[in-house]
């Protein structure tokens, strides 16, 4: 098991076209690849050892026109899904191999920000993708696509979208499973291993953060039932990250918004008990979780551009990774993926570039 208290930023894939939102590792792979505000979608193939240079990506996903919002992929790494605000969900071949066709900047944004200024402008960087178009679309939202979950056996998914529509999907026939609609936005959604339950966060379109923004519910992924409310200890937030320990022992959610201090709650799934909430929380609201392979630590970020990694049996924090960078409005780290192999956590950065981490 890896040694979470000795971490080291292997590298900062520099991409500053627009806000990176998403991030997932595929599979066993040394792939990973990355979303950002403007529909786009980068792959990269990482080096074995920290230490190498930082790599470039090779491929660049096009079909999506807006945000891409969520990315998740199968166990063994052949397929990668894709939500967004566009209104579609899109498959992508995991192992695709496409010639270098397309030249693309990635620090662009930083150069245009200096000129005029006093000091050295950095060089301009460039990589030469392969260009991968989507294997499969799903239309089936109206709205928004705001999240995705994938189950970890990769056969089925829950998806949810900002007219509240939640959808549990047959991965591989890509074909609706059950759906039902909550009454706000259906803004965070998770699926637990056994695909049997479902747990949809509500945020209810209101200007400022407040106790009406709050919904959690638990529901019966098989028939749409709702099994229970769970929102009492979350009144004063909306919750904005979910994730089922690979046990499914474990609900994990986030406290997200304009909060001053956002924990994480640990809940019991089977009667939505609260556990514990993490401490220290957050400041300025969580944004994601992500459980460790292992299923005994956690991982969860937000607005203030730290990592925290959780030992969810002591509910204590075993390591902290990065540094606040100025605050909520300036940077935020959106969302996280762990490799196949626990070693390896890779951050979506809003501030135009993947955050990889390495633990010995």
């Amino acid at each position: 098991m890896p040694d979470f208290t000795k971490s080291k930023l292997a590298w900062s894939l520099t991409w500053d076209a627009d806000w990176v939102t998403s991030v997932a590792f595929l599979g066993p792979t040394r792939r990973v690849a990355a979303g950002n505000n403007l529909g786009q979608i980068l792959v990269w193939e990482l080096p074995d050892q920290v230490g190498s240079p930082a790599p470039k990506p090779i491929l660049r996903l096009d079909g999506h026109s807006n945000v891409v919002s969520s990315l998740a992929a199968t166990p063994d790494g052949k397929t990668l899904l894709s939500a967004s605000y566009d209104h579609t969900i899109r498959y992508w071949d995991g192992a695709a191999m496409a010639a270098p066709s397309e030249t693309i900047p990635l620090n662009a944004a930083a150069i245009a920000a200096l000129k005029g200024r006093s000091g050295k402008i950095p060089a301009l960087l460039e990589a030469k993708v392969g260009i991968v178009k989507p294997s499969r679309t799903l239309d089936a939202h109206r709205e928004w696509v705001i999240n995705l979950d994938l189950a970890r056996d990769g056969t089925t998914f829950v998806s949810g979208d900002d007219a509240g529509q939640v959808i549990v999907w047959d991965r591989e026939k890509a074909t609706i499973r059950k759906q039902w609609k909550v009454k706000g936005w259906a803004y965070a959604v998770g699926l637990s291993p056994d695909k049997k339950q479902a747990c949809v966060s509500e945020r209810y379109p209101v200007v400022f953060d407040s106790a009406r923004h709050a919904g959690v519910k638990l529901w019966n992924a098989e028939t749409g039932e709702l099994i229970r409310d769970i929102g009492e200890p979350f009144k004063k937030a909306y919750l904005s990250a979910a994730a089922y320990s690979p046990d499914g022992k474990l609900l994990a959610l986030g406290r997200g918004g304009e909060t001053e201090t956002a924990k994480v709650a640990l809940l019991d799934p089977g009667s939505g008990k609260l556990l514990a909430d993490l401490t220290p929380g957050h400041l300025n609201g969580i944004t994601d979780l992500a459980f460790h392979p292992d299923g005994k630590h956690l991982a969860s970020t937000g607005r203030d551009t730290v990592v925290r990694i959780w030992n969810t049996e002591s509910k204590k924090l075993v390591a902290e990774v990065g540094k606040p960078r100025g605050g909520q409005f300036k940077d935020w780290l959106h969302a996280l993926s762990w490799s196949a192999d626990g070693k390896w956590l890779a951050a979506a950065d809003m501030a135009g570039a993947v955050q990889i981490w390495n633990f010995a």
